[in-house]
């Protein structure tokens, strides 16, 4: 036996052993706990508006918060979970939110009857 026929099938078996097709897709990415206490800062119609907004609960039995800025505080209710992404409402501003949440921060945005608006908040170090 050539060592050119002794090398052939071993090529062979190491051509199909790297070609087994892509490689595996990355692991999601852990569910999100949006729970804790953001600084955040509004920008509407030009001005900007800062705040606290406090997020408390579980995924098991829902979760709540508050919005505290210069002009009042508010409850967060109707709080739904995709991914990374995180939607709730803000019945006694009117407002609908949906924000992204990345790392120890989000932005997304608000609708309202007053128009629309950025939201941009970072979580405090301890949460509060």
């Amino acid at each position: 036996m050539s060592l050119r026929t002794a090398i052939l099938p071993a090529l062979a078996v190491v051509f199909a052993a790297c070609s087994g097709g892509p490689p595996p897709e990355p692991p999601a990415p852990p569910p999100l706990d949006p729970t804790g206490v953001y600084d955040i800062m509004v920008e509407a119609q030009g001005q900007s508006i800062s705040g606290v907004m406090s997020i408390e609960g579980s995924a098991e039995d829902g979760y709540t918060g508050s919005v505290d800025t210069e002009m009042g505080g508010a409850a967060i209710s109707n709080v739904e979970i995709a991914g990374q992404e995180m939607t709730f409402s803000v019945p006694e501003a009117g407002v609908q939110a949906r924000i992204v949440f990345e790392g120890e921060g989000f932005s997304g945005g608000i609708t309202g009857a007053m128009g629309d608006a950025l939201i941009f908040g970072t979580k405090r170090s301890g949460g509060t």
